[in-house]
């Protein structure tokens, strides 16, 4: 969904500010507010005031969904994340990017399904997809896509070992 011009300035000049003045717990004033504009958040998401959100009309989120403190998302694309995640402090989704070798921008939306943890400082880049149940490493380059129920760390990410369960079973 592209907005109108006049609701992607308001956005800007107002809802992003209103935004990031909000009480420490006012989780649900937050999810209005960017409900408000555009976003598709599913239950009880909670999103911490200091995260940036540039386009928030193209921001898909379920149940349970946590985003942490100076968490970057610019969704020039969508954005969709499953239920019971993890997006950590100052990681960084991004679904367009500059290419350095030949200045021309490339974008595609990102998707992180459920059970999914994006740890701190990590870089989700655009068109990738992390599967079920991941584990994506402090710092790590997300640079495509992740297999199901593995923990991915490194530049770039590559899946480790795979996520078990002690007491599964």
């Amino acid at each position: 969904m592209t907005p109108s011009p006049f609701k992607h300035t308001l956005w800007r000049a107002l809802g992003s500010r209103l935004f990031a003045c909000t009480p420490h717990t006012a989780h649900k004033f937050r999810r209005r507010l960017l409900g408000a504009f555009g976003a598709s958040l599913t239950g009880n998401v909670k999103i911490r005031r200091s995260v940036r959100i540039d386009r928030p009309w193209h921001l898909s989120a379920g149940h349970l969904t946590i985003f942490g403190d100076s968490a970057t998302l610019r969704l020039c694309e969508p954005i969709t994340i499953g239920q019971r995640c993890v997006i950590s402090q100052h990681a960084i989704l991004a679904t367009e990017m500059l290419d350095p070798l030949t200045g021309e921008t490339t974008s595609a939306p990102i998707t992180i399904e459920d059970d999914c943890w994006i740890a701190a400082d990590a870089l989700v880049l655009p068109g990738t997809t992390v599967h079920a149940g991941t584990v994506v490493g402090a710092r790590a380059l997300v640079a495509q896509d992740l297999p199901g129920w593995t923990v991915a760390v490194g530049e770039p990410a590559r899946g480790i070992k795979p996520r078990t369960f002690a007491n599964a079973g």
